[in-house]
């Protein structure tokens, strides 16, 4: 049987969405290979590795040329060959963001930052591994509805995500003429995570999404695991966002 390979760049600890998706992934017969961010992170995707069996990790800041150049040089000398990349880092979790802060006060610095981590980095991760992803591999990157409404204190990661959706489009059109790669993004209402706890009282905001919900209830991380692998497995999907929130994002609100 033909070995099958899985990158997933974003896994903090096991209240990840990564996580989630890379353990459905797993149970669907793939090898996972994973990142860490760096010494801050290591404990906890150490940890979910051990309980995964994620084959390796490697060392990878989206704001460090070092650490891409490394990690990508590493997967090539490993010989593999990957089916599966998922992208699941923001600059909300990364180390030392500048966030809570009017977007008048960003300065272009720290704006880079962001757009680099939360949606630059795809392209980079997708240019240096080109060689790494295998004919018709899927692409898969994390998104929220941040992407098209103003966050205050955060708006600089909604300008990220902005661009990551272009980014999804413009990749899935250049991707799918190099190697038939399909790229889509899944946009996830809100789970318990690290990235969560940033904006504010997690429970708060839980309890108001399941209000506003259709369903009055909240989404499941495993729900979005399962959504995440039907896409990646599909060979006609590419260049789209698939919501998938309880039906939050269709209320006036």
């Amino acid at each position: 049987m033909e070995t099958k390979n899985a990158l997933i760049i974003g896994i903090r600890d096991e209240e990840s969405i990564c996580f989630a998706i890379a353990k459905e992934i797993k149970q669907a017969g793939f090898n996972i290979y994973a990142t860490y961010q760096d010494e801050t992170t290591f404990e906890g995707v150490s940890r979910v590795a051990e309980s995964l069996g994620i084959v390796k990790l490697y060392k990878y800041d989206a704001r460090v040329d070092e650490d891409l150049d490394s990690f990508s040089d590493e997967m090539k000398k490993d010989g593999i060959k990957l089916d599966i990349l998922v992208h699941g880092i923001s600059y909300s979790t990364a180390a030392g963001a500048k966030l809570n802060q009017s977007l008048l006060s960003v300065d272009w610095e720290e704006f880079t930052d962001a757009i680099r981590v939360g949606a630059f980095s795809l392209v980079e991760v997708t240019g240096k591994l080109l060689d790494v992803l295998n004919e018709n591999a899927s692409v898969l990157a994390l998104t929220l509805r941040w992407s098209k409404v103003a966050v205050p204190g955060f708006n600089v990661v909604c300008a990220a995500k902005t661009t990551l959706d272009s980014i999804v489009r413009g990749l899935a059109q250049s991707l799918g003429k190099a190697k038939k790669i399909k790229v889509n993004e899944i946009s996830a209402g809100f789970v318990p995570t690290y990235s969560l706890g940033k904006i504010g009282n997690s429970l708060e905001i839980l309890e108001d999404a399941k209000a506003h919900s259709p369903l009055s209830t909240n989404v499941r991380k495993e729900d979005i695991a399962s959504l995440a692998l039907s896409i990646l497995e599909n060979n006609s999907l590419t260049g789209t966002k698939y919501t998938i929130d309880t039906g939050v994002d269709i209320m006036g609100i």
